[in-house]
């Protein structure tokens, strides 16, 4: 009984442990350049520039220059590599006036 307890103690804390690692990080921003070639991507968001490698390099096939985009990403030894780039949502515009 006391081995099935420390077991499952031990099964449950390596499942939060590494939930973390399942879960796609993303950002968000202006294309500023992209290589379908080579299966880069970079973009700009309102802080940082970031480059990207692409799993495939036909998922930026149609993505270019001055396009919004979204990607989502895992780092893999130290880069960020895409694994899905989607068109971002155009940030609406405040109303003015009355």
């Amino acid at each position: 009984m006391k081995k099935s307890v420390i077991l499952l103690f031990v099964v449950a804390l390596m499942l939060v442990a590494f939930a973390g690692a399942a879960f796609a990080l993303e950002m968000t921003g202006k294309v500023t350049a992209v290589d379908v070639a080579k299966g880069t991507l970079t973009i700009q968001n309102e802080k940082v520039e970031t480059p990207f490698d692409c799993e495939t390099g036909s998922m930026i096939k149609d993505v270019k220059v001055g396009d919004m985009v979204k990607v989502e990403y895992k780092e893999v030894g130290g880069k960020k590599k895409a694994t899905m780039v989607m068109p971002a949502a155009a940030k609406k515009k405040a109303a003015v006036g009355c």
